[in-house]
């Protein structure tokens, strides 16, 4: 874990489904970046939010958390309540996003992290999230103006698992103010919720031929979104947790770990985050 002298913790009040108020405490960790590297701060604002039933202080949590703070960032993660059920409406999806993003409520995740001494947001928010929490990253700037791109992991439009759940009310890119060219969606295209082509590129906004497994905005910017094939991962099935070997189980697939290259692997795609959505170096191949 990084130096201890940079970890920090607070805490907000998050949507409570028991009460439908934003009135349920729940912890935020956060790490800034080294100052020696990126001087003293105040520093721009990174905020993850983890999938459902998973932890904010999880292996995957963290290891966004350091990649992060390495690249110049305040850092966190944060807990919300995830635990309800594993098919998500677009009601819940805004309700938690709602409680961690909402930056007219002093008491919300965002509001609580940028009044840090050490948080500029005005020089910028940006946000990650996997799952639900990739949908929670996706919808934050309907609710903090401030933030400037978003990554999100396994989400789309259409949650094809099950009986399916139409969720083009809240993650149809016409109904997300985050623009089109600061946003990147990266899936498997064998997750049975979101691996499709429709809710992929339904959520982000640009549409290219059928078949396609990467699209990407015309102006350069490097936003758009990749299906991530079977080939590319290391198990041979890219589901809904296409990062890891195995299943949801935190063993990420070296293909996708911080040194690999590949239009969808993590490095290249905080790089873009980083530099708030601006550009991004594509691979030629995607791979």
């Amino acid at each position: 874990m990084a130096n201890n002298k940079r970890m920090g913790t607070a805490a907000y009040l998050s949507y409570n489904p028991s009460t439908s108020n934003f009135d349920l405490k729940q912890p935020i960790l956060y790490q800034l970046p080294n100052p020696a590297v990126f001087g003293p701060g105040p520093y721009p604002l990174f905020v993850w939010t983890p999938g459902t039933y998973e932890a904010f202080v999880d292996p995957l949590s963290l290891l966004f958390v350091s990649q992060m703070a390495k690249r110049g960032f305040l850092a966190a993660s944060v807990q919300y309540s995830n635990t309800q059920m594993m098919a998500q409406t677009c009601t819940a999806y805004t309700q938690r996003a709602q409680g961690i993003f909402d930056g007219a409520r002093s008491t919300s995740a965002v509001s609580t992290l940028c009044a840090l001494s050490t948080a500029q947001c005005s020089q910028g928010v940006v946000t990650a999230g996997i799952s639900q929490g990739g949908m929670l990253a996706v919808l934050a700037r309907n609710y903090a103006p401030s933030v400037k791109a978003a990554y999100g992991l396994s989400a789309g439009d259409i949650n094809q698992a099950g009986v399916g759940i139409d969720l083009t009310a809240c993650m149809g890119k016409q109904n997300t103010t985050i623009p089109a060219n600061r946003l990147t969606i990266v899936n498997g295209q064998a997750d049975p919720a979101f691996g499709s082509q429709a809710s992929t590129q339904g959520a982000s906004g640009f549409t290219c031929p059928s078949g396609s497994s990467q699209c990407w905005s015309p102006d350069g910017s490097g936003a758009g979104w990749y299906l991530v094939q079977n080939s590319e991962v290391t198990d041979g099935t890219a589901d809904h947790c296409y990062i890891d070997v195995g299943g949801c189980n935190d063993k990420f697939d070296p293909h996708w770990m911080p040194t690999a290259t590949s239009n969808w692997s993590l490095g290249p795609n905080l790089d873009w985050l980083s530099t708030f959505g601006t550009r991004r170096v594509l691979s030629s191949s995607g791979q």
